[in-house]
C-alpha cells in the first residue's frame, strides 16, 4: 500500500513543481471562467470556489487523492500491490494529463470525479451494496455537472446492478433509492440554471448538431411555411455543399482529419453566415433553433449521421493523427491539390500564401499499433460485461471491474463522436476507465501462480 500511495504522492509533486507560472488557457477556458450557459454549471463552481490559480494547486491534489482512492481499492479488494501500482503507473503514463491539471478546463476535475467511480466500482465488484450503488450514482451527478460526458456513465450503473442482482438480495425500491441522488443533483443543476444565467440558458448540442449535419449529406427539406426554418434548410443544403463535396473526394483516412477541421468551425465561425439570418434573437435562440433545424436534416439521412458518427469513433483513436507515416504525405499532398479550400482560412488557418505540411514520425505508426489493440481489447470486455448482465452470469469480480471500466470508457466514446468531435482530447478524458480495464481484464486472465 504504501507503495501506491508514495506514487500518487510523487506524482502530485511533480505536478505542483512543475506547474507554470499561471494557469494553461485555450479558447474554452473563458466560457468556464465567465460561467457561459453553453458549458455545465460544475466546474464554473469549482473555479469561483478556488479561483483560477487556486485550480493549479488544488486539480492535482485532488486527481492524487482520487488516484490514492483507486489503489488502495485494488489492493484491498485484489490482494495485489503489483496490479495497483501497474494501474496508477498506466494512469499517469499519458503525459496529456499533466496539463489538464495546470488549465482552466473541466478535464483535470472530470478524470477525477471518473477515478473515484472506478475506484467504488472496485469495491462494488467484490462486496456489492445498495450504499455502494448510491455512491456511485452521486459519483455519476457529479460527472455529469462537470462535463455531460458523464451522462454516459448511466446505463454502466445499471448494468452493475444487473450483473450483482443476485448479491445484492434487495428489494425492487432499492435501486430507485440508490439512484436518487442521481436525480437530486442533476435536478439541482438544472434547476439552478435558469437563475445564474438569467433564463438565458444554453447547451452545445444545438451547435454540434448543427455542425454534423452540415457534413452530411441529406435530400432537400419540405417547405415548411417558417421562413426562417425555410432558409436555415436551404443555407444547410446549399452553403455549406462545397464542404461536402470536399470530403467526398478524400479518401477515408483522411475525410476522419479534414471533418474535424470542418465540424469544429461550424460549431462556430463557419456557422456565423447562418446566424446572421436571424440578428433579432439572442443566442440561445439562435442556437435551439440550429440545432431544431439541424435534427430535421439528420432524421432525414440517418445512414449519413451514423456514418460520420463511426468517423468520429475511430478518429478518437487516433495517435498524433496529422504525423502517421501513412497520412502525413498523403495530407500534405490532398490539401494542396485542392486549394483554395472551402473556409479554409476559419476552419484551417490557411491564408492564400500560406502551405500545410505535415511531418511523419515513424514511431506514430508503432504507437498506432498499440492503441488499436487495446481497443479492440477493451471492446471486447464491454461486450463481455452486457452480455453477461443480461445472461445473469456471475463473473470473477476482478474480471467484472475490467468489463465495467471497459463500458465505462466506451459508452463516454460513443456518446463523444455522437454529440462532438472525434478530437483524441476528448479520449484522454476517459484514459484512466481505459488503463483500468486493459490491465485488470489482462491481470483476471493471467495465470494464478504467474500473479
Amino acid at each position: 500500500m504504501a507503495i501506491v500511495f508514495s506514487l500518487c504522492a510523487a506524482y502530485v509533486a511533480y505536478c505542483l513543481g512543475t506547474n507554470p507560472a499561471g494557469a494553461l488557457t485555450t479558447p474554452d477556458s473563458i466560457h468556464y471562467l465567465e460561467a457561459s450557459p453553453i458549458v455545465p454549471l460544475g466546474y464554473p463552481l469549482f473555479l469561483m470556489i478556488f479561483g483560477a490559480r487556486g485550480v493549479m494547486i488544488v486539480q492535482p491534489i485532488v486527481f492524487g487523492g482520487a488516484l490514492a482512492f483507486l489503489g488502495y481499492a485494488l489492493v484491498r479488494h485484489t490482494r495485489s500491490t503489483g496490479l495497483a501500482v501497474a494501474v496508477v503507473a498506466a494512469i499517469i503514463a499519458l503525459p496529456q494529463l499533466r496539463g489538464f491539471h495546470a488549465s482552466i478546463l473541466s478535464e483535470s476535475l472530470f478524470l477525477s470525479l471518473l477515478i473515484v467511480l472506478l475506484a467504488l466500482s472496485v469495491r462494488f465488484a467484490y462486496q456489492p451494496t445498495w450504499r455502494l450503488l448510491a455512491g456511485m450514482a452521486v459519483a455519476v451527478a457529479l460527472a455529469a455537472t462537470v462535463r455531460r460526458t458523464g451522462f454516459a456513465f448511466v446505463p454502466v450503473l445499471m448494468v452493475m446492478a444487473f450483473m450483482q442482482r443476485d448479491r445484492l438480495r434487495v428489494s425492487r425500491g432499492v435501486f430507485p433509492a440508490a439512484v436518487a441522488p442521481l436525480l437530486i443533483i442533476l435536478g439541482a443543476e438544472q434547476a439552478a440554471a435558469p437563475v445564474v444565467h438569467d433564463g438565458r440558458s444554453s447547451s452545445l448540442l444545438g451547435r454540434h448538431m448543427f455542425a454534423k449535419a452540415a457534413l452530411i449529406e441529406a435530400p432537400v427539406a419540405p417547405v415548411s411555411g417558417d421562413p426562417l426554418r425555410d432558409r436555415l434548410h436551404q443555407h444547410l443544403q446549399l452553403n455549406y455543399a462545397p464542404i461536402r463535396s470536399l470530403l467526398a473526394e478524400a479518401p477515408r483516412d483522411l475525410r476522419g482529419v479534414l471533418s474535424l477541421y470542418y465540424e469544429t468551425c461550424l460549431q462556430g465561425g463557419c456557422a456565423d453566415r447562418s446566424r446572421d439570418l436571424m440578428p433579432a434573437l439572442s443566442e440561445p435562440e439562435q442556437t435551439r433553433i440550429l440545432g431544431s433545424v439541424a435534427l430535421e436534416r439528420i432524421r432525414r439521412s440517418p445512414v449519413a449521421f451514423l456514418d460520420l458518427l463511426a468517423l468520429n469513433y475511430q478518429s478518437l483513436w487516433a495517435v498524433d493523427r496529422l504525423r502517421h507515416p501513412d497520412r502525413a504525405g498523403a495530407l500534405t499532398a490532398f490539401i494542396a491539390a485542392h486549394r483554395r479550400l472551402p473556409f479554409e482560412l476559419m476552419a484551417l488557418s490557411l491564408k492564400p500564401d500560406h502551405v500545410m505540411e505535415f511531418q511523419p514520425s515513424a514511431r506514430v505508426r508503432y504507437m498506432q499499433l498499440l492503441m488499436t489493440a487495446i481497443a479492440f481489447w477493451t471492446a471486447a470486455l464491454a461486450a463481455a460485461g452486457i452480455i453477461a448482465a443480461l445472461r445473469r452470469v456471475t463473473l470473477p469480480p476482478l474480471f467484472a471491474v475490467a468489463t465495467i471500466a471497459a463500458l465505462t470508457a466506451h459508452g463516454g466514446l460513443i456518446l463523444t463522436a455522437t454529440l462532438a468531435a472525434g478530437f483524441s482530447r476528448f479520449m484522454q478524458g476517459l484514459w484512466p476507465a481505459i488503463a483500468v480495464a486493459a490491465m485488470t481484464g489482462a491481470w483476471a486472465l493471467l495465470p494464478r501462480r504467474s500473479r
